[in-house]
């Protein structure tokens, strides 16, 4: 029988297709290619990205009703803190506020989810439009690869999950402010979702090795 693939493995080669990808799309930002425009596009391209941040808000307020395999699905009970087992292994990945523990990674693409939508709405844009995509580069590069590091606390692994998705829109709003063409508009809109998936998978397959490394059984394991 065909031995299957480690968590570890699996989840390094998403991270460094995401990571290429972000390669490619500054790549292609940059450069010129056919202009496809309508006079509509700017908004379309805005109503697209905004429901790809409510489907983001929903998947991480209820992984179970956007789940991608069995390990996404949230856990109940006197043994689970912030969807995860309460057993210590994974004190980096839940953050206590006002008593009650919640998922560091979840929570932390809700909140980005929201700050992008509201610069979304607002239209407010800080930077200069090359300064602002490189920045937005950064910040998805290290959200994507966060997984490959022990960050050592749950409050890191929030903040860069907050900064995960608002570099979507950094990178989003420069595009649309360069008025480039829609088929730049299009691959960044299909490739963000590509890199939202992998973060999301990414984090599950953590939480399959935790519990693989751990020889406690334990109904909540992952």
């Amino acid at each position: 029988m065909r031995a299957q693939p480690s968590p570890h493995r699996e989840r390094l080669t998403y991270i460094i297709v995401a990571e290429l990808s972000l390669i490619v799309t500054a790549l292609l930002v940059f450069q010129d290619i056919p202009m496809v425009t309508f006079q509509a596009q700017t908004t379309v391209s805005s109503i697209i990205y905004a429901a790809i941040c409510i489907l983001g808000i929903i998947a991480g307020i209820s992984p179970k009703s956007c789940s991608i395999g069995a390990s996404s699905e949230r856990r109940y009970g006197d043994d689970v803190a912030g969807h995860h087992p309460d057993c210590g292994h994974f004190q980096g990945h839940t953050v206590s506020l006002g008593g009650r523990v919640y998922c560091a990674g979840c929570s932390g693409l809700v909140l980005g989810a929201f700050v992008a939508l509201l610069g979304l709405v607002s239209k407010w844009y800080p930077f200069d439009l090359s300064l602002g995509f490189w920045l937005g580069v950064l910040l998805v590069g290290f959200g994507l690869a966060q997984h490959l590091i022990d960050l050592g606390s749950a409050w890191v692994h929030l903040g860069l999950n907050i900064l995960f998705v608002v570099g979507t829109w950094f990178m989003f709003q420069a595009i649309q402010l360069m008025n480039l063409s829609f088929l730049t508009s299009a691959y960044y809109l299909i490739v963000s979702i590509f890199w939202i998936f992998t973060r999301i998978r990414a984090s599950q397959w953590t939480h399959v090795a935790v519990c693989d490394n751990c020889e406690v059984v334990c109904s909540n394991r992952f």
